[in-house]
């Protein structure tokens, strides 16, 4: 049996290149986290550094495993920018390292975005997935309300387009 990975709210921004190692693999691999696996590097590591200066500026909320010096899983929670929508988040960018899923450590960290999401008293939170891949029965196995379908929303290459499914989770 696994031990379960440990899970931290990190308050302050990673280093880019531990992000950037991170986000790189996944995409690699044909992660759906906005990359396709041919993506130049540079775009990749531009992301990553965007990413960690919304954290930086509080914008993004950031749940990560570590395994020693390593990031090996993230996940961020994006509040509601207004008065209006401050009741809810978006969650973007779950990713784990291709070398250790499988394990339940993609499940740990949208339950952990979840229980934080409570925690900060939100009432509900949206994601998207990318169509094509087994990502939108993932979310829906895991209690997530299909919200609707964006029709070709996605142009992965010149004959590749795909939908984009959203979800929304009352809490």
């Amino acid at each position: 049996m696994v031990p379960e990975p440990l899970i931290e709210v990190v308050p302050q921004a990673p280093p880019v290149a531990a992000l950037h190692r991170l986000w790189l693999a996944v995409s690699r691999a044909g992660g759906a986290v906005a990359f396709v696996p041919d993506s130049p590097e540079q775009e990749i590591r531009a992301a990553a550094q965007h990413a960690v200066d919304e954290v930086a500026a509080g914008r993004l909320h950031l749940l990560a495993i570590r395994e020693g010096d390593e990031l090996t899983g993230t996940v961020f929670l994006r509040p509601g920018p207004g008065p209006r929508v401050a009741h809810r988040a978006e969650v973007v960018r779950l990713m784990v390292d291709p070398s250790r899923q499988g394990r339940g450590r993609g499940t740990a960290l949208l339950t952990a975005a979840v229980a934080h999401a409570r925690a900060l008293g939100l009432e509900q939170l949206l994601l998207s997935a990318r169509g094509g891949t087994p990502l939108p029965a993932f979310y829906a196995a895991r209690g997530w309300t299909a919200a609707g379908v964006w029709r070709d929303a996605l142009h992965l290459g010149p004959d590749d387009r795909r939908d984009e499914h959203w979800f929304q989770l009352r809490l």
